[in-house]
This record gives C-alpha cells, sequence and structure tokens, in this order.
C-alpha cells in the first residue's frame, strides 16, 4: 500500500554506495523511507508516477512539491545501501532474485508488466521474518 506518511526504515549492515539529492519533481509528494525514481529529467517521483525511469533509492525526508509547477529548490536525499522492505512472499529460496515496486511502499518478486517495471535491487537476506533489500547503485 502506497504511503502517506513518512515512515521509519531501518537499514542492514555497513553503509554501501553514495547517496544523492536529487530536486523534487513538479506536482509530487514524496515520503520519508519510500521508494523513489528518477525521470529522464532527474527530478524525484514515487513509481507509482508516470515517467518514473530509474530507481533511485528511499526518501531521507518528506518533502511536498505538490501544487508547484517546477521541480523543487531543495534537493532530498536518495538513500541506497540494504534496507528492511517487506517483500510478502519471499522465502530463503529466493535470496538473490530481483525485487520490484508497484509504489512507494509496496514490493514484489514479480515484474509488474506497467508502469514503474525496472528492477529495484535484490533480496538480501531474511531475518527474523523480515526481509532486506540491497538496493540498486548500493
Amino acid at each position: 500500500m502506497a504511503l502517506t506518511a513518512g515512515t521509519a526504515v531501518n537499514r542492514r549492515g555497513a553503509h554501501r554506495g553514495n547517496d544523492y539529492g536529487y530536486p523534487v519533481a513538479a506536482g509530487e509528494q514524496v515520503w520519508r523511507g519510500g521508494f523513489i525514481c528518477l525521470t529522464a529529467a532527474g527530478a524525484l517521483v514515487r513509481p507509482q508516477t508516470a515517467g518514473a525511469l530509474v530507481p533511485a533509492g528511499l526518501a531521507a525526508t518528506d518533502y511536498s512539491n505538490v501544487g508547484q509547477a517546477s521541480v523543487s529548490s531543495q534537493n532530498i536525499a536518495a538513500l541506497r545501501g540494504c534496507w528492511a522492505l517487506t517483500v510478502p512472499t519471499a522465502t530463503a529460496a529466493n535470496i538473490g532474485a530481483p525485487v520490484y515496486a508497484t509504489d512507494d511502499n509496496t514490493f514484489t518478486l514479480t515484474a509488474p508488466t506497467t508502469g514503474f517495471t525496472a528492477s529495484i535491487g535484490t533480496l538480501n537476506g531474511i531475518d527474523n521474518g523480515q526481509t532486506y533489500v540491497l538496493l540498486a547503485g548500493s
């Protein structure tokens, strides 16, 4: 289910990769802990938003650019690394499998046929029933 407020997400292990800041697309709302993508113009959007092209990471903070006609003047960090993201059907047999996002907080092992279809990363492990996803680019 898509986020309607920011959430805390646990990072697993040492931070790997670089976190980069990007402006938020015109008219878009991103939530802390929600998965975000980049458009071809380099602006952040949620995966359920038309124009989502490349996986970016998890939003470091909430930011509303709703009602604005241009990208935000403030950059929001897209956090990379290994994160506790719920992948409901995952088992130990799926470790290493690609993970997909149908919205900023819904993850699956099945590639969507419409919308944002790129893998967001791989299932890295399962600990005490919690799935961990190593994000692409980490």
